[in-house]
């Protein structure tokens, strides 16, 4: 028993919520082709090269993983657009399983005093469609990293994790009637 209660406590934990869905009931099927609007940086002041990265690499990195389910990116005309917000705070709370980092990074960071109240990143990842302008899909991931921890891949993989659950396109048969 004991040996069981050691080995299970060695274990990884694993992210147990899901950090976007839909948001409310959308006809999925028409949405072809999607516009990156705009990111939004908000909160306490980021040094140049955070600004830098964070609009360029929301841009590139949410295009990619949209184009790699099947949308297409267009300047204009899309059917939903892109907007990225990023929050940098100051934050007393400190996830399990909020971090980019994993549950274990932010169990081992917890026990520092010095990280209880701290300086955070929250992202956000909205779509909308075009035509109606309402929000279709949301993902929050609140504090995925501590702001002295800020690296370019770590805002990749954070993107990455906000996009992860957003469905591929839905493939249309041609031969099927179109009901409208």
């Amino acid at each position: 028993m004991l040996c069981a209660l050691v080995l299970g406590g060695c274990g990884t934990f694993e992210q147990t919520r899901s950090p976007g869905d839909f948001v409310r009931s959308t006809n999925f099927s028409p949405l072809d082709t999607f516009s990156y609007q705009e990111t939004i940086l908000s909160g306490t002041a980021l040094r140049d090269a955070q600004e830098t990265g964070l609009l360029v690499i929301s841009e590139q990195v949410l295009s990619d993983e949209l184009s790699a389910r099947g949308f297409e990116a267009v300047e204009a005309g899309a059917d939903f657009h892109v907007i990225t917000t990023w929050n940098k705070a100051l934050s007393s709370y400190a996830g399990l399983f909020d971090s980019v980092d994993g549950a274990t990074a932010t169990m081992a960071r917890s026990s520092s005093s010095s990280s209880k109240a701290t300086v955070r990143f929250t992202l956000t990842v909205e779509l909308y469609e075009t035509a109606s302008g309402e929000l279709f899909w949301r993902a929050e991931l609140p504090n995925i990293f501590d702001a002295i921890q800020y690296t370019d891949t770590r805002v990749e993989q954070s993107l990455v994790r906000a996009i992860q659950n957003f469905p591929q396109r839905v493939e249309k048969d041609p031969n099927l009637p179109n009901i409208e």
